[in-house]
């Protein structure tokens, strides 16, 4: 269960990757949401890339003192909260050589983190017996043809659900692993000697680099229930996460046991 502080750990963290974060802005007695990202700190305050074209609302909105939203994702909690809007900066520095407009937020004194996932997620030891390969593809590319050995990403398995996989993308040898968000993904997964099945996905926007180069991140599966051949993988990923799940029951219990 997550702690207040806990809540406050994933803010520090986002601001320190500068991620992607929606700023909610009130106007005529109604909100408008606007894309935003976090951009660094300031003494008692965090600041945040300005919304384009919402100068006058920004302005109105630090002359009356009013709250401003503000949402992100970590993972699989969205974290939100409620803060003034201190002041519009023309010029903040975001390096030696691009400054842009920015917002400085005052630090919130409640964040709150809400659990995202609506699909079960089993975490995976090393006897699983689930293997899961993953390959870049094109757009154009037929999903159940056979792509180059190239195209194929090392991958560590973390978890799964009916909605996707934790993975670590990369392997140990220092250099980063060559995938991005915006690459179509061919997943195969094999379970013990049953037969392997593919689904489609995309790298989730919340990827955690770490120090020898991997990606911690996750997969979001395409909808499968758009065809037979979906609906028939759907099943079967249905059929192996309820066996894994009663595997990771047992554990529980055994180790409740033994303690």
């Amino acid at each position: 269960m997550m702690t207040p502080g806990d809540s406050f750990d994933l803010l520090d963290e986002a601001i320190d990757r500068n991620c992607a974060m929606v700023l909610s802005l009130p106007s005529a007695g109604m909100v408008r949401h606007c894309r935003s990202r976090f951009l660094g700190t300031e003494p008692g305050a965090f600041v945040v890339e300005s919304a384009a074209g919402e100068s006058a609302l920004i302005d109105a909105c630090v002359a009356g003192g009013q709250l401003a939203g503000v949402s992100f994702k970590a993972g699989d909690q969205k974290v939100v909260f409620a803060v003034k809007v201190l002041q519009r900066v023309m010029d903040y520095p975001v390096s030696d050589t691009v400054r842009v407009e920015a917002l400085v937020l005052q630090t919130p004194t409640e964040v709150k983190a809400i659990q995202r996932r609506s699909n079960y997620r089993v975490r995976l030891t090393p006897d699983a017996e689930l293997v899961v390969q993953v390959w870049r593809i094109s757009e154009r590319a037929v999903l159940r043809d056979k792509p180059m050995a190239s195209q194929l990403v090392p991958v560590t398995l973390l978890d799964l659900s009916c909605g996707g996989i934790g993975v670590i993308f990369g392997d140990e040898t220092d250099e980063p692993a060559k995938i991005c968000t915006a690459d179509r993904l061919r997943v195969q997964l094999t379970y013990r000697d049953q037969p392997p099945f593919l689904v489609e996905g995309k790298m989730r926007d919340s990827a955690h680099p770490l120090t020898d180069g991997r990606i911690r991140t996750g997969v979001q599966f395409k909808r499968m229930e758009d065809d037979l051949e979906g609906r028939q993988a759907q099943a079967q990923l249905n059929r192996i996460i309820g066996e894994l799940q009663r595997e990771e029951a047992r554990r529980t219990r055994l180790g409740m046991m033994k303690g």
